[in-house]
């Protein structure tokens, strides 16, 4: 199993119009007032393929697919229900917003309750830390804050009627299967390399914190 599980070092995007003209997200944003990301197509954009290289431990693999391609269930383009739906697997798995990357305030007050139940230098509170964060969340009883339940609420629908992906699941073994892209990652490894490309795609409709 664990040899089927790609570790994602770089995603690269690029966009190859009906004439074999290849752009990359810089060019290909110019061509939009505001990026691309969550805006409607034009219907001359109709044919332009969305490449993304992915160099991971599987070598170099290219996934493919059209620029005006919907998904009927999650009502846009696929291309920002990719990055919409990693968004919210990187602010669920990390319990931090993914522009800032600042905890939830959830997290925050979680890990004061059990730093003053058991003492920071405790060999209790070390093992809370290493439990999943939903088991320390339940046991400290601090109620959830409005960004980290819709962040829930928002991964819930994400997992609806998925037979091979379960919170307890992905906290557990830190792997998700991508049924888009039909191929199991390594959250743990990959999710920093995820990051970097939602923020190039999201450039131009969002200011984000330099890390």
């Amino acid at each position: 199993m664990r040899n089927k599980i790609m570790k994602i070092d770089q995603i690269e995007l690029k966009f190859k119009d009906t004439k074999g003209h290849i752009k990359s997200i810089d060019e290909f944003s110019e061509m939009f007032a505001h990026g691309f990301y969550f805006v409607e197509h034009p219907k001359e954009m109709d044919g332009t393929r969305v490449i993304m290289y992915v160099t991971s431990n599987f070598e170099n693999r290219t996934f493919s697919f059209n620029f005006n391609r919907k998904d009927i269930e999650w009502g846009h383009y696929w291309i920002d229900k990719l990055v919409q739906k990693w968004t919210i697997i990187w602010e669920w798995y990390n319990q931090a917003d993914i522009d800032s990357c600042k905890k939830f305030d959830t997290v925050s007050s979680t890990i004061e309750i059990i730093k003053k139940r058991f003492g920071e230098q405790s060999e209790e509170y070390r093992e809370q830390l290493a439990l999943p964060f939903e088991v320390i969340k339940k046991s400290s009883n601090v109620e959830e804050t409005s960004e980290s339940k819709m962040n829930y609420n928002n991964m819930e629908w994400i997992l609806e009627y998925d037979e091979k992906n379960s919170f307890e699941r992905i906290r557990s073994e830190k792997i998700y299967f991508d049924n888009d892209l039909k191929v199991w990652i390594d959250l743990e490894y990959s999710l920093s390399a995820i990051r970097e490309i939602i923020r190039k795609v999201d450039v131009y409709t969002r200011t984000y914190v330099e890390d």
